[in-house]
């Protein structure tokens, strides 16, 4: 089994046609797990706080949740996004670590830890849809 690999800037995979769809799928899922979960473990430290397991999924309401257990979930089409949007919602969940609400607190929160974090969650506002435009279909 050959995975799609990254090689001097472009996608390359070695894989029948039937395979190529998957196996990209399977690379931006691989590589938005590995950035999100850098950055998670990373704002979770300048928090003082753990969290649980990390899931990626392919959401279209949320980029990203927090459950009350402290399991982590992201769609994995932020790997698709400017790295400072993917970068904001990991800080942003990682706050609901501490404040499980979109109170002053928690938002304060979110500014100690990413301070431009108002230009990338407008980022997203505006522009999140064209990343669920993107369809992976055999």
């Amino acid at each position: 089994v050959r995975a799609a690999k990254l090689i001097d800037g472009q996608l390359v995979v070695t894989a029948s046609e039937s395979m190529v769809t998957p196996r990209v799928v399977a690379f931006l899922k691989a590589r938005a797990r590995a950035r999100l979960t850098e950055a998670s473990t990373r704002y979770a430290a300048q928090v003082g706080r753990t969290f649980g397991r990390i899931s990626i999924r392919d959401t279209r309401s949320r980029w990203g949740s927090c459950s009350s257990e402290g399991n982590l979930m992201y769609s994995w089409r932020l790997v698709m996004a400017p790295p400072e949007a993917l970068e904001y919602v990991a800080a942003h969940e990682v706050c609901h670590l501490v404040h499980m609400d979109h109170s002053d607190r928690f938002w304060g929160a979110v500014q100690a830890i990413y301070p431009d974090y108002k230009i990338q969650r407008n980022w997203l506002r505006k522009n999140g849809e064209q990343l669920h435009q993107w369809v992976f279909k055999d």
